[in-house]
């Protein structure tokens, strides 16, 4: 990766970062093309060439940087100490729209790429995954849902949170909903499931 490209006005680079990452969102690193991120962004092929030498350095580059930005906003969003799993899990989603306003597919990019199967991006972005999915785990082993005592119930009732949450997301990104809309809608959903396992215990 050519370090000149944090010489280009920031407005350029966020076009570019925004481009490439709504492509790889959408295709998976295989289907990606770099032709439909010109497109996107309007800047010629040789100038993605010249700062990032290849489709896999485009690739490499922005899942670091969206890697590094999310943990950036979760850290100044989310709360450690929460032990409230809703509460935590609100905080989360919270982070996720927020992160949505700079860069609208950077949330979803980031799950598909963790379903990525091309070995070398898989390869050259291990570090940066790892760190991205134990630093997740850490908040959300933080909190528990403490009025469902039964364990399996618990865990599915997370999954099915997620779901939601992923679900919402995509759906609205599509819709370029704005992301103070989108977590309105996904703490609405959050709430419900809260009041409703007020009846499991």
């Amino acid at each position: 990766m050519n370090e000149k490209f944090f010489d280009l006005a920031r407005e350029k680079q966020d076009r570019m970062i925004n481009g490439a990452i709504e492509v790889f969102a959408k295709n998976g690193y295989k289907h990606a093309s770099t032709d439909d991120m010109v497109k996107a962004v309007g800047v010629s092929k040789g100038l993605w060439f010249h700062y990032f030498g290849s489709k896999e350095g485009i690739y490499v580059f922005v899942y670091d940087y969206c890697v590094k930005y999310m943990l950036l906003e979760l850290s100044t969003i989310v709360d450690e100490n929460e032990k409230d799993y809703f509460e935590l899990i609100k905080q989360i989603a919270m982070t996720k729209t927020k992160v949505g306003k700079s860069y609208p597919y950077l949330t979803i990019f980031l799950e598909e790429a963790a379903h990525e199967t091309e070995q070398e991006p898989v390869r050259k972005t291990a570090e940066s995954r790892q760190i991205y999915e134990e630093r997740i785990s850490a908040l959300q082993k933080s909190a528990e849902i403490e009025n469902v005592p039964d364990k399996a119930r618990r865990e599915r009732i997370k999954k099915m949170i997620d779901y939601c949450i992923s679900s919402i997301i995509r759906e609205k990104t599509i819709e370029a909903a704005d992301s103070e809309v989108i977590f309105r809608e996904i703490k609405a959903y959050i709430e419900l499931v809260r009041d409703m396992t007020l009846s499991l215990s």
